[in-house]
């Protein structure tokens, strides 16, 4: 028994040694840069996952780069930052959001306006002309709403959305830059590092001003 103790312990200082050393070259990549290692060491964990073959380092390094994101996102990206952290603890309950103050945002004032069905926040080319594109993209709006449908109810808007990561075998990547880091990430990879994340809807309602 006492050898077992000794071995987990082992074990267990290794993994927490590697946790903050991972950590540690996550943070100086955050503030320097990292010259598309970051991206390369992605693909690299990408390709093993479409094989079935992931590794524990992977999975650690996988929710270190997500913990990065969610800490470094907190200031450039708050509301994406709040949703992301959501469908990772995996309750997969409706996540409420203020309908109110996204209406103070000009693309949407136009969407609602135009009476369009949804909006999408990434510039893109127009595919659905029920759809409003904006002509710019927000990135803290984009992160956090894939396509933000738009339902209006005399004098009141409701919006709601779908928040889930495409499957890895889709090969779906989201740019991602937070800090100095710059990287394309599978969208799958999420349920690689946090296999307990599930959907959930987000959804909010405002009243529109009387004219």
């Amino acid at each position: 028994m006492k050898r077992r103790f000794s071995l987990r312990k082992v074990l267990s200082t290794g993994v927490l040694t590697g946790c903050i050393i991972l950590s540690s070259i996550l943070v100086v990549v955050f503030i320097t840069g990292d010259a598309g290692v970051t991206q390369y060491l992605l693909n690299s964990v990408e390709a093993r996952a479409l094989t079935k073959r992931t590794t524990t380092f992977d999975r650690l390094a996988l929710k270190t780069l997500y913990r990065l994101l969610l800490l470094g996102g907190q200031l450039q990206y708050p509301r994406a930052t709040q949703f992301l952290a959501h469908y990772c603890r995996g309750q997969g309950d409706t996540l409420y959001f203020d309908a109110q103050q996204l209406l103070q945002n000009a693309d949407v004032q136009k969407a609602v306006q135009q009476r369009k069905k949804a909006i999408t926040f990434r510039r893109q080319p127009q595919r659905n002309p029920s759809h409003y594109v904006v002509s710019r993209t927000n990135w803290d709006l984009y992160y956090t709403f894939d396509l933000l449908f738009i339902k209006r109810q005399h004098d009141r808007i409701i919006f709601f959305d779908q928040y889930y990561f495409q499957p890895i075998t889709r090969r779906s990547r989201t740019p991602f830059q937070v800090g100095k880091i710059h990287c394309h990430l599978n969208d799958g990879l999420i349920h690689v590092a946090y296999p307990e994340a599930r959907m959930f809807v987000a959804y909010g309602e405002a009243t529109l001003a009387k004219k």
